[in-house]
């Protein structure tokens, strides 16, 4: 939400009644250029925020990176004095570089970051890719603090639990975060009139993508937001970045809830068939996936 704290109180928005249940406070910061959605996840209460799915800006004619989007990132935490305690990213990025280690070092080193335990797989397969040796890129994921595991536990603030969930599928390595009400998917999902992440990657899987949607769907409420990764908006509306379990299970143009399998698959590979590669997978598989450059 633009206006922060202040917006929210003057118009009298309803944040005491997602206190009373959980709820985190969540503001997005679009970074246009790749149509990433970074978010900054916050308890009301305590001010202790997580930052998920940052951006480091590159400009790819000169090989340069530069932290406006990170920057704004970090005028927001400012701004509204928030004590960063964990710097996470939802995968391996294709499409964008990370901005963790950049906003660690500018928050006086204090928030750890944290990945997937299966980044190691990740690893596996692009050090084989791009013939990486063990002194360039190390296959045991100790570039990053903290290594992730399906159904971790953690609480935000004093009382807003986070549930980590393996949703493999578009990387072997993606997981969500369900934290209070509000989940962050990454690209598993996307809004529901795009669908979901695409699956053709090294180690991607349409199968493994629709039973992690489908686990969402059975352990998930159904009023719970769902935060998507990225909004390629279609014609005639803006950038949307949130809606309901629930709209995705009757409504997701992909995957709803009646959806089977062998559809999905289908549907999933032949729409992947006339991808493109992402703009700046190479120089974004490198930095994300913690090369030694």
């Amino acid at each position: 939400m633009e206006g922060g704290f202040t917006r929210w109180r003057e118009e009298k928005l309803p944040f005491e009644a997602f206190q009373k249940n959980h709820s985190p406070w969540v503001h997005t910061i679009l970074e246009s250029g790749t149509e990433t959605a970074q978010y900054i996840v916050t308890d009301l209460d305590s001010r202790e925020a997580y930052i998920i799915d940052s951006v480091l800006d590159y400009d790819p004619l000169g090989g340069v990176v530069y932290p406006k989007a990170a920057n704004a990132i970090l005028d927001f935490v400012r701004q509204h004095d928030l004590k960063v305690t964990r710097i996470i990213d939802t995968h391996v990025h294709a499409d964008h570089l990370t901005a963790a280690l950049y906003l660690k070092q500018q928050l006086n080193n204090e928030p750890n970051v944290y990945i997937g335990k299966d980044v190691t797989k990740v690893q596996e397969v692009f050090a084989k890719r791009y013939n990486l040796k063990p002194e360039e890129l190390s296959l045991k994921g100790d570039q990053f603090d903290v290594l992730v595991s399906d159904q971790d536990t953690w609480v935000l603030g004093s009382d807003i639990l986070c549930t980590v969930l393996a949703t493999p599928g578009h990387t072997p390595g993606c997981l969500s975060y369900r934290i209070g009400d509000a989940s962050f998917v990454g690209d598993t999902l996307f809004m529901p009139d795009i669908g979901t992440a695409r699956c053709d990657f090294p180690g991607g899987s349409a199968t493994d993508l629709y039973k992690s949607i489908h686990k969402m769907y059975d352990q998930w409420p159904n009023d719970t937001r769902v935060y998507v990764g990225h909004d390629y908006p279609t014609q005639g509306r803006t950038y949307e970045f949130m809606v309901s379990l629930e709209m995705h299970k009757k409504t997701n143009k992909m995957i709803d809830a009646s959806k089977t399998l062998e559809d999905f698959t289908a549907l999933r590979q032949a729409r992947d068939k006339n991808l493109r590669a992402p703009r700046f997978i190479h120089p974004s598989l490198q930095v994300n996936s913690g090369v030694d450059a």
